[in-house]
């Protein structure tokens, strides 16, 4: 929890002559039902045995990504019918009849091929009402990424259904204390798969955000004993400081287009934000109040920050207009407001709030209009992140005793844990989407 102050590898492409079911939009929508789908085991193409069992571990990750979404429901394995081994994966190489049997509205099929250290997938969704197929796609490349491959296109399957590309082929940064003291960061894929420590400093690493690329990530560390702001290349393994001025420097952000950041700096026993272009540099002071402000998030233009102040007394949140410096505030409801995190429509900003004695996430427009929570429960959830495509947060919670890492729908369904480790896990932030 954010307390005051601190508190070659793939290639796809479309099938030629491929029948285009027209589906989209049948499963979006309020109260719309989840559209069932089969997802069977991925035929063996070559003449290599299965010793990694491709056939059903990428089956389910497909089936686990597409329960995850919250908009399908996946019909159970022991209701199938045919056996995947000796049936085809194309149009007319297999019998519909086994899957509309067992009520199946769509059905995934596969197959695959391993060449030595590589593998090639081929993957098909068919809509089994007209017998035809929606998408086809095919995947290439090593081994050890084949569970990106099926995220990949799960992707490809929201995207023909609900007209948005789906997240799973993204990261999740967090904050974790491991079981012991010291708070580290790591990355995981979306099923809280192929964890990478990020951090190794036995200290305290906090509040991790995602450079526009994906290629990296920023942070607050106390691995030389005071609060200092750093980046980490993760492709090149690589961490250099940004920011190691005298006092604190809490959670920053890079602009969308990667030429600034938003920094909350300790200058004359007080913290304002500033903005600093791509080396650590002061470009100019953006706040100038006697409170605290801290927690800055971008708009997608760039053109506006949302930042947490308690410069009125209590922590709520403000809008800060770059050309003009103007600030307005944002939230009026509830005595506990903070870290917020623009959506990437624009359209609403998450924050976390104080109401009936625990913490919950809400989102509000940036006009303060349709102020909403999102959950409501017992325990404490916090520190919301945005996925790139606006439809799903993140965040941290304690509802299971220690805080755990979350996902959910902007609506508040489909709410599935993502980490399970032990100790502490908090400040998750949603990476863009990948290259």
């Amino acid at each position: 929890m954010r307390w005051w102050i601190i508190a070659g590898l793939l290639s796809c492409w479309l099938f030629p002559a491929m029948a285009q079911a027209q589906v989209k939009g049948l499963i979006v929508g309020p109260g719309a039902q989840r559209y069932r789908l089969a997802v069977s085991p991925l035929r063996n193409l070559g003449a290599a045995g299965d010793a990694g069992r491709l056939s059903e571990r990428i089956a389910d990750v497909i089936a686990d990504d597409l329960d995850r979404s919250g908009w399908f429901k996946v019909i159970d394995r022991s209701a199938y019918l045919e056996n995947p081994q000796r049936t085809g994966i194309r149009l007319g190489r297999f019998d519909f009849r086994d899957w509309a049997t067992i009520g199946a509205e769509g059905l995934v099929k596969g197959g695959f091929r391993v060449r030595g250290a590589r593998v090639e997938f081929e993957l098909w969704l068919y809509d089994v009402f007209r017998q035809e197929s929606v998408v086809g796609k095919r995947y290439s490349g090593d081994i050890k990424d084949a569970r990106r491959m099926a995220h990949k296109f799960v992707d490809e399957i929201i995207l023909k259904l609900t007209g948005t590309r789906g997240v799973f082929d993204t990261r999740i940064a967090y904050v974790s204390t491991g079981g012991d003291r010291f708070k580290e960061i790591y990355v995981s894929h979306l099923d809280g798969t192929e964890r990478k420590k990020v951090t190794d400093n036995r200290t305290i690493n906090l509040f991790p955000s995602w450079a526009p690329d994906g290629k990296g990530l920023v942070y607050t560390s106390y691995k030389n004993g005071k609060p200092q702001f750093l980046s980490f290349d993760l492709e090149a393994n690589r961490e250099k400081p940004l920011s190691t001025r005298n006092g604190l420097n809490l959670g920053g952000r890079w602009s969308p287009d990667g030429r600034h950041l938003v920094l909350p700096l300790e200058q004359g026993r007080n913290v304002d934000l500033y903005l600093l272009n791509h080396a650590g540099a002061i470009v100019r002071r953006l706040t100038r109040n006697a409170g605290i402000d801290v927690s800055p998030t971008w708009s997608p233009s760039g053109d506006r920050i949302a930042f947490a102040s308690d410069r009125q007394g209590s922590p709520q949140l403000y809008i800060l207009t770059l050309a003009s410096g103007a600030i307005k505030r944002l939230t009026f409801k509830g005595s506990y407001n903070q870290s917020p995190d623009w959506s990437p429509s624009g359209d609403r900003i998450a924050f976390t709030g104080r109401s009936n004695g625990v913490l919950n996430i809400f989102t509000i427009r940036p006009d303060g209009g349709e102020h909403r929570m999102i959950t409501s429960n017992r325990h404490n959830d916090e520190d919301p992140s945005w996925a790139p495509d606006g439809r799903f947060l993140v965040f941290a919670s304690d509802r299971s005793g220690s805080r755990r890492i979350y996902t959910m729908r902007v609506d508040g369904e489909s709410q599935r844990r993502l980490t399970g480790s032990v100790g502490d896990d908090t400040d998750p932030s949603w990476s863009p989407r990948l290259p």
